[in-house]
């Protein structure tokens, strides 16, 4: 499936509403369950290779920095 203009446009708006709730900060159990759901809502919306790609990077990067607030947090 050929994605046209218009809908990659929403889907990154949805993707960047994501990463920009979520960014930068070390995230709890829950909102990291809430995270999760938001993926696959997205990922259901879309249900394309390009969604999923976008998507991953996204996981990836947060799950990258919240591992990292946890390590600061810690001292280590």
């Amino acid at each position: 499936m050929i994605m046209g203009f218009a809908e990659a446009s929403r889907m990154f708006r949805d993707v960047w509403s994501l990463y920009r709730k979520y960014a930068a900060r070390r995230l709890d159990d829950t909102e990291m369950e809430d995270f999760t759901c938001r993926v696959s809502d997205i990922y259901g919306k879309y249900k394309t290779p390009f969604a999923k790609v976008l998507l991953m990077a996204v996981v990836e990067e947060i799950e990258r920095v919240s591992k990292f607030y946890e390590k600061r947090a810690k001292g280590e």
